[in-house]
């Protein structure tokens, strides 16, 4: 009888520590709104990439006297989870595409609307839009999407998202002399340095053969809109880029005379003399490379 009662109080001792660590966990999955950690147990499986398009989509050109109207009518549509995933304040969009970046130039911004088959575009009644530029530069020439969305009608923007990015990505390397596609998703980022991205973004992007350009270990992915996380956790705003590689089954790309800019040379006093040498390029040869693109 002594034994059986050292037993009982010693669960009882253990209980409490346990329930409290039981208690502990769903706190934070709770917390966390569903979110899937990037290590562990829960990992997730890879998403199967795309060897054609799940739905019938085009592309053309947004044509407007003002863009900024359409886009604004435009992204009104669109999901919270979606739209705090890619840049829809038109302000923010502009100044993104105007950031100087070092020993490259910058192409203007493209609109094009994603739509159904034979379909007028409209900010009404378009499926999904993209705003993507070139940009030349001494590593390598590459695409950069600034935005990129769908608007959910007869199927959610979840399944329509994987077609959308697959029909971009054909549309970029088919026309623009670039060895690789650069897309920028907005995400959240707390004290600790956790990064909170939309997981059902990061798969589509997945479905289409994109890597995330930047080490991503701290990486949590949910199912609640990033802006909602922000708000709620005061997390602060943090681009990511996910990146994807000209690959056999893209298409050929255009015949171009626009080559990668000549490497930046990096000269201390004692060495300004050299800029004068006669086997560096001529002046502007990259510039007018890329005026006449």
């Amino acid at each position: 009888e002594d034994g059986f009662r050292e037993l009982q109080l010693s669960a009882a001792k253990s209980e409490p520590t346990s329930m409290k660590r039981q208690q502990s966990s769903q706190q934070d999955s709770d917390d966390e709104d569903e979110l899937e950690k990037s290590s562990g147990s829960t990992r997730r499986m890879p998403a199967i990439p795309l060897e054609a398009p799940d739905y019938d989509l085009g592309l053309s050109p947004l044509v407007a006297e003002d863009p900024r109207k359409a886009f604004e009518r435009y992204v009104q549509r669109l999901d919270e989870r979606l739209s705090s995933s890619t840049e829809v304040v038109w302000e923010q969009l502009v100044a993104k595409s105007r950031e100087c970046m070092q020993g490259a130039h910058i192409g203007k911004l493209e609109f094009w609307w994603i739509h159904g088959p034979g379909k007028q575009a409209t900010p009404e009644n378009a499926d999904g839009l993209v705003c993507f530029q070139f940009v030349q530069s001494c590593a390598a020439n590459f695409a950069r999407v600034l935005h990129l969305s769908v608007v959910s009608g007869e199927e959610t923007w979840q399944e329509l998202m994987p077609s959308a990015i697959f029909e971009v990505r054909k549309l970029v390397f088919g026309t623009l002399p670039v060895d690789s596609l650069r897309a920028v998703v907005l995400s959240a980022v707390d004290d600790n340095g956790k990064i909170y991205v939309d997981g059902d973004v990061e798969v589509a992007f997945e479905k289409c053969r994109f890597r995330w350009f930047q080490l991503t270990q701290s990486l949590r992915r949910t199912r609640t809109s990033v802006l909602a996380l922000q708000k709620r956790k005061k997390l602060a705003s943090r681009f990511l880029v996910l990146n994807a590689y000209r690959a056999k089954g893209d298409p050929e790309p255009p015949r171009s005379d626009i080559r990668r800019m000549n490497p930046l040379l990096l000269k201390d006093n004692a060495s300004a003399s050299l800029s004068a040498s006669p086997s560096s390029a001529p002046s502007g040869e990259s510039a007018s490379g890329f005026a006449s693109f």
